[in-house]
């Protein structure tokens, strides 16, 4: 009887430990999961990018060719800044200009120093095509298609919200901005849109930067490595930073009462041509 009460003993014991222990175990706080990334990309997307500054590069070996552009945006790119060079086997040839809704202002260099004020609707010129870099409409369906790839960690404070690697549907969100980085300035070449979608992929990455109190998203960076036309290897690279602290920007005065028209440069061209005659 003695040897059964022990044993019952033992075993209460063993119970009130075993029972202990995880009641210690439950109590130790969990960490807190990451958020996801459709979340963190979604939160604050249009706000954040409301107006900001921008670079982007395109380089290929095999063409001999590279361009180079980087400017400030705000309200959809209604007003946009914008200095574009483009080298051609070693020769450079470098353009600025400024749109709003309704005018662009170009300073090419043979207008040597003297600003151009022409429509926005001017004839092959696509205002759209340097604008819609700067729509959050047009990130939508690439938020959408990153989101369900991205991985998300903390780092240096912030979330940071990453994919590096190959996946088709993200690669064709993003074609629209490899195409427009393909294109001079305002300018669509279908040959060029055939070129980029039918571009073999080597690597994609995109990586967004968020704020973890405002959720507000501070850069966003897009690199990728494709070949176009089964012998052209391309590197890509675009950067939005600096997201939020442009929302002053506007064409300078200097340049606005300055510039010259296009329309009094096309009449003065048309009576002289007349004189000739």
């Amino acid at each position: 009887m003695k040897k059964k009460f022990s044993f019952l003993l033992l075993l209460g014991i063993v119970l009130i430990s075993l029972t202990t222990a995880c009641s210690k175990k439950n109590s130790k706080p969990k960490n807190n999961p990451e958020p996801s990334a459709s979340s963190l990309i979604n939160a604050n997307f249009k706000t954040s990018f409301a107006n900001g500054h921008f670079t982007q590069s395109l380089n290929s070996d095999e063409m001999n060719q590279k361009s180079k552009s980087e400017g400030l945006f705000k309200d959809k790119g209604d007003v946009t800044n914008l200095t574009y060079t483009l080298t051609q086997k070693k020769k450079s040839q470098t353009e600025q200009m400024w749109l709003t809704k309704k005018d662009m202002y170009l300073l090419l260099e043979q207008n040597k120093g003297h600003w151009i004020k022409n429509s926005i609707n001017a004839d092959t010129f696509d205002s759209d095509q340097v604008k819609e870099r700067f729509d959050p409409a047009t990130f939508k369906s690439i938020n959408k298609a990153f989101a369900n790839k991205a991985t998300v960690q903390k780092k240096n404070g912030n979330y940071v919200v990453s994919f590096d690697g190959t996946d088709t549907k993200l690669w064709n969100a993003v074609n629209p901005l490899v195409i427009d980085a393909m294109n001079t300035p305002g300018s669509q070449n279908m040959q060029v849109a055939r070129l980029v979608k039918s571009a073999q992929l080597q690597n994609l990455n995109v990586t967004y930067l968020i704020d973890p109190t405002t959720k507000k998203v501070e850069s966003m960076t897009f690199k990728a490595r494709y070949t176009a036309g089964g012998k052209y290897n391309f590197t890509w690279n675009l950067t939005y930073d600096q997201l939020g602290q442009h929302s002053d920007l506007a064409v300078p005065d200097n340049i606005q009462k300055d510039a010259i028209s296009a329309e009094d440069i096309k009449k003065a061209q048309e009576e002289q041509q007349q004189n000739q005659k």
